[in-house]
């Protein structure tokens, strides 16, 4: 089941995976945090949703740089697997 890219886009714009990825670090760092009763800084919240932001988005660019090519699924799941991973990792570390 496929859907045109530029319907999806008449009505407002379509948002980037690396957005994506990192509002799905943030609500996971931030529930585990408040979880664990640990304390929360902005620091440990935005650098890592920064990092993972721009790790996405550039690896998405090198791999459609046309745009007739579709966004592998690897793509999205190893970028979803990798906020999980930082937010799990940057709870154990935080203090």
């Amino acid at each position: 089941m496929t859907t045109n890219k530029k319907k999806l886009n008449e009505s407002g714009g379509q948002w980037s995976n690396g957005f994506y990825v990192a509002l799905a670090y943030g609500m996971l760092f931030v529930s585990l945090m408040l979880v664990t009763g640990k304390e929360l800084t902005i620091n440990i919240l935005t650098i890592p949703a920064l990092v993972l932001f721009l790790v996405v988005s550039v690896t998405e660019y090198f791999v459609t740089r046309d745009e007739k090519k579709d966004m592998p699924q690897w793509i999205i799941v190893g970028a979803f697997v990798m906020a999980v991973l930082t937010a799990i990792g940057m709870t154990v570390i935080s203090n």
